[in-house]
């Protein structure tokens, strides 16, 4: 689905913005603290439903406004977000409302309208970053074409919450430890989709296109009833729950000695044995996959936001970045002329905007 025109209303610095969206490539130039990251963040939630780096949505509204907007015009409708701080002229109100053509809708009904992927500096870190970091884009990347995988995660975090205070509570003698029963099922149950979402993607991201080879070796930490049930003193003692998705992890693997070789006998883990290069080589492998694993699922073109990147890689990788622009639409943020003036030799019809 291709996307016409982003307006933005008291949302971040943008009090009033009006951006036109090329078909092709959209290229938005402008200094640190301009804005530039809110156009990438705006498009991720009308998307998804959720901001990349805001915890609440009212971090996402300008200082002193009750309510911010963010809509987005396709080609046969407008999808609206609108953004609150709990309150409207002092009446109580939802933190998100969302619309379709001044239609009130439900959040399932307008999430996932269209697909987009982000790629940020941030994102460099993924391969040698925590397991929390990974863990995170896991669930981005499945949440976001996934009802399923999204609802799945939501009760699992909140089950998981309420049992580590029982646990707590057993632990104190509050509690007796047979009220763990039901929100163990519950963390079972959620955590078997979890995981078998997790290893699907994984799996398949063997199967993605790519200049040189990697692999990705999924870590979880199963959850099953006896493996509950054989942690579940230490766990007591602990006061949280010791095993399950939240503690899932992944390797990407390669050839580091010879990228182009790529002997999967000589393969090792990039984050310990990988050069800086080659880590971030190996983290634009698997944006490539989460692009190729939306299009194969729902046979969708997701558009491609890369919010100031292409700075940061060296010139290959920002060579084969370029090339996935082609055949979709995508949006570039960069604080520097001169890398604007590069895409336009290889997008000389690109849509060229300063803040």
């Amino acid at each position: 689905m291709l996307l016409k025109q982003l307006n933005l209303e008291n949302f971040r610095s943008h009090t009033n913005l009006k951006l036109k969206l090329d078909e092709a490539v959209t290229l938005v130039v402008g200094s640190n603290g301009s804005g530039k990251t809110s156009i990438i963040e705006a498009l991720f939630l009308a998307s998804t439903g959720q901001s990349f780096r805001a915890g609440k949505a009212d971090e996402m509204i300008t200082f002193e406004q009750e309510l911010a907007k963010v809509k987005v015009t396709t080609p046969e409708d407008e999808i609206e977000m609108l953004l609150t701080r709990g309150l409207i002229q002092g009446q109580r109100t939802p933190y998100k409302h969302y619309r379709i053509n001044s239609v009130k809708k439900r959040a399932k009904d307008v999430v996932g309208q269209f697909q987009v992927v982000v790629f940020r500096p941030e994102d460099l870190r993924l391969v040698e970053g925590s397991p929390r970091r990974r863990r995170a884009f896991l669930d981005q990347v499945l949440s976001s074409f996934s009802p399923e995988y999204a609802r799945s995660l939501t009760t699992y975090e909140r089950t998981l919450v309420r049992l580590n205070k029982l646990l707590q509570a057993v632990r104190d003698g509050e509690q007796s430890s047979t009220t763990l029963q039901f929100w163990n099922m519950s963390l079972i149950k959620h955590g078997e989709i979890i995981q078998d979402f997790r290893q699907k993607w994984l799996t398949a991201t063997q199967q993605t296109q790519f200049p040189v080879k990697f692999s990705a070796t999924y870590l979880p930490s199963l959850i099953f009833e006896q493996r509950l049930a054989e942690h579940q003193p230490r766990a007591i003692a602990a006061g949280h729950a010791l095993i399950g998705p939240h503690k899932d992890d992944f390797i990407v693997m390669a050839d580091v000695q010879n990228l182009n070789r790529g002997q999967t006998d000589q393969f090792k883990d990039v984050a310990i044995y990988g050069s800086r290069g080659q880590q971030r080589l190996a983290v634009l492998w698997l944006k490539t996959c989460q692009l190729a694993y939306i299009e194969q699922e729902l046979n969708v073109t997701p558009m491609l936001l890369l919010d100031d990147i292409l700075s940061e890689l060296d010139s290959p990788s920002r060579k084969f970045t370029l090339s996935l622009l082609k055949g979709r639409q995508s949006l570039i943020t960069t604080a520097s002329h001169g890398i604007g003036e590069r895409i336009s030799k290889t997008f000389p019809k690109l849509t060229s905007i300063v803040l």
